[in-house]
C-alpha cells in the first residue's frame, strides 16, 4: 500500500516536472522565433532557422508543434490572452471603477504590455506574422467592448459610438508607445490615458 502512493506521487512529481520542461522548451522556441522575425521577417524564417538558433534539433521542434505556422499561432493566442487577463487583473473585485481610484502602478495591462514589449514590438513590422495586427485589435476591441461607461449619476452613457471612440484612442495611445520603444514606463503611460479618460472637453480651438 506504502509503495502505491508512493509511486502514485512520484509519478505525478515527473508529470510536473515533464510539464516544466516542455513549457521551458516551447519558451525557448518562440523566444527565438520572435527575434528571428525581427531580424529577417516572417516569410524568410524556417524551421531550420528556428531550431538552429534554439540549439535544438527538428524533431524536436516537430514534438511540440507541425510548422512554423503552428508555433506562431499558439504564440499569438498565449500572449493575446494574458493581455486579456492582465486587463481584468486589477478589477476582479469590484463591479465599478472609479478613475479617480485608480493607481497608475496598479495597471497590469501596461506592465504586461511592456514585459512583452519585443513581441509587441512586432506589431510595427511590415513582414510579421500573418494575421497578427487584425487578432491584436479585435483582442482589444473584445476587452473595451465588454465595459459600461457610467456618468455621475450612475447611469449607463448610451451614447452611439461611445465605446469604439474610447477604443480607438485608447489603441491609438497604446500603438504609439508601442512603435516608440516603450520608452515612458507604464506607470507613465497608464497615467496619461487615465488623465485623457477623465478630461471633459467643452471647448475647442482650430491653430
Amino acid at each position: 500500500m506504502n509503495w502505491l502512493v508512493r509511486g502514485g506521487f512520484m509519478s505525478s512529481v515527473n508529470e510536473k516536472s515533464g510539464d516544466r520542461r516542455i513549457r521551458r522548451t516551447k519558451r525557448i522556441f518562440k523566444t527565438h522565433f520572435i527575434s528571428l522575425i525581427r531580424e529577417k521577417g516572417y516569410k524568410n524564417v524556417t524551421v531550420t532557422d528556428i531550431v538552429g538558433r534554439a540549439d535544438y534539433n527538428r524533431s524536436t521542434f516537430y514534438l511540440y508543434f507541425k510548422d512554423k505556422e503552428d508555433l506562431a499561432e499558439e504564440l499569438v493566442t498565449e500572449v493575446l490572452d494574458e493581455l486579456n487577463k492582465s486587463f481584468r487583473r486589477p478589477f476582479e473585485d469590484t463591479m465599478i471603477v472609479d478613475y479617480k481610484l485608480i493607481l497608475p502602478t496598479s495597471n497590469t495591462f501596461f506592465q504586461h504590455i511592456y514585459e512583452h514589449k519585443y513581441f509587441y514590438g512586432l506589431l510595427k513590422l511590415e513582414d510579421t506574422i500573418p494575421g497578427f495586427r487584425e487578432k491584436f485589435l479585435n483582442k482589444f476591441k473584445e476587452i473595451f467592448y465588454a465595459i459600461t461607461y457610467i456618468n455621475n449619476e450612475n447611469k449607463e452613457i448610451n451614447l452611439d459610438h461611445f465605446n469604439t471612440y474610447k477604443m480607438y484612442g485608447s489603441y491609438g495611445v497604446l500603438l504609439e508607445w508601442i512603435e516608440g520603444g516603450c520608452i515612458k514606463s507604464p506607470e507613465e503611460i497608464a497615467e496619461n490615458l487615465l488623465e485623457i479618460f477623465k478630461t471633459k472637453e467643452i471647448l475647442f480651438k482650430l491653430k
